[in-house]
């Protein structure tokens, strides 16, 4: 059988993707390193990079060509480099940083829980507990360091999905909003920020609930209120705006109706609910669709799901919305 040109690139492109770790570990050793932070002011040599960071100059130069050849870099002159766009997004503190992100893609935890994605795929559970011993949140609370990067890199997203949320959906002037596991209270800041006379609850588990207390108290301390409890229990009751950000990705089908009817439950008459995870079409999507299945035996769902599962909760879908972000919106109101 001959090879055409078109056989071998296919069989090129097949075997980079069977080496898609190594684009994940090169990108979290980057962020680790700081590289990008490095090249922030202009191009910077291979040697003084390694000087900075105490790496090996061969090695070093070996991982920032790749970082070149995934478009994170340029080298203009041979061992000469300078951020791209998508460089700059792994600078601390740069906007839409993902530094922290890309660091927590390449935990230990989640490195060693991919390879029994097969065991997923054959029982629909999550592997994480059997490769780590325990849940996510369990692991990261045992092992302060990968915790804060986990933290920092909710944070990030929290922060960047919260603006793209109050640029796509339209918030009545004096809601009373209740966002659902809000973590550290990210995105409740970022809407609390933007519209002066809404209020807000946040509900979350009540060491992480602390957290957001720090977070929240100097800034909008007198229009939230911050509540420690489990949304697959109960969740505050009265609102007109009830928030899941990247909650039920994280649940198994019958958790989520859990949470789903938590919320009906407690939702006022003429309230609403604002599911906002990834979009399921895109790259990321499908990927981040599989990481759901191994760290929790959750997923992401689509339209069609997602009506089926708020029809059985009490609830009508009423409309979707893309944002300036990975993040999709759908609302729902209670039947």
């Amino acid at each position: 059988m001959s090879n055409t040109l078109a056989d071998i690139s296919d069989v090129q492109d097949v075997l980079a993707m069977t080496l898609g770790v190594a684009k994940t570990h090169v990108l979290g050793v980057a962020a680790e390193l700081g590289i990008a932070d490095l090249l922030k002011h202009g191009p910077r040599s291979v040697a003084e990079i390694a000087a900075t960071t105490k790496t090996n100059q061969g090695a070093l130069l070996r991982l920032m060509r790749v970082l070149a050849s995934l478009g994170i870099l340029e080298e203009p002159t041979p061992g000469m480099f300078v951020n791209t766009s998508k460089g700059r997004l792994l600078q601390t503190g740069a906007p839409r940083s993902v530094r922290h992100y890309a660091m927590l893609m390449a935990q230990e935890c989640l490195a060693a829980s991919w390879p029994c994605l097969l065991h997923s795929m054959r029982t629909g559970e999550s592997t994480f507990e059997k490769t780590n011993g325990h849940g996510i949140y369990e692991y990261f609370r045992m092992n302060p360091a990968a915790g804060a990067v986990m933290n920092q890199a909710m944070s990030e997203m929290s922060s960047q999905e919260g603006v793209a949320i109050c640029d796509a959906y339209e918030f009545a002037p004096d809601l009373s909003i209740v966002d659902v596991g809000g973590g550290r209270g990210g995105l409740l800041l970022s809407i609390l920020e933007a519209h002066p006379g809404i209020r807000g609850t946040l509900l979350d588990l009540p060491h992480v609930a602390t957290e957001a207390q720090e977070m929240l108290a100097a800034r909008v301390v007198d229009r939230c209120k911050i509540v420690g409890g489990d949304f697959l229990r109960e969740v505050p009751g009265g609102g007109d705006l009830y928030i899941l950000k990247r909650i039920l990705v994280d649940q198994t089908d019958d958790t989520a109706m859990a949470v789903l009817r938590n919320v009906r439950t407690a939702i006022a008459p003429q309230g609403a609910l604002l599911i906002a995870d990834p979009g399921v079409e895109s790259l990321y999507g499908r990927s981040f669709d599989m990481l759901m299945l191994m760290i929790f035996g959750g997923k992401l769902r689509s339209e069609s799901d997602l009506a089926a599962l708020l029809e059985k909760a009490g609830f009508r879908l009423t409309r979707t919305m893309k944002t300036a972000s990975a993040i999709h919106l759908v609302e729902a109101v209670p039947i």
